[in-house]
């Protein structure tokens, strides 16, 4: 399931990039990644600020730690929400 980012880049499931949930972290993830939260319930998708979240609650915080905690703003939801990741375009 592909979607799209706001500024246009194309979003995936973190398989799609190869990225392991269990072992990549907030610091180990390229910088050419971003992150995305989804709610399978409302389908939101919200950008979210890995930097920031990274200095609330470490950049050794596992993605599949972080995917386990997402709560949709939206309509509340704490199942299954998850993290589609893009990669930004390199000049």
């Amino acid at each position: 399931m592909n979607m799209r980012h706001r500024r246009g880049i194309n979003l995936a499931p973190p398989g799609d990039y190869a990225v392991d949930l269990a072992r990549e972290t907030l610091g180990s993830l390229p910088e050419m990644y971003v992150l995305v939260a989804a709610c399978p319930a409302c389908l939101k998708k919200s950008p979210i600020d890995r930097w920031e979240l990274g200095r609330k609650v470490g950049k050794r915080t596992t993605l599949a730690d972080l995917a386990k905690k997402l709560k949709c703003l939206s309509c509340d939801n704490r199942a299954n929400n998850r993290f589609l990741i893009g990669k930004l375009p390199r000049d």
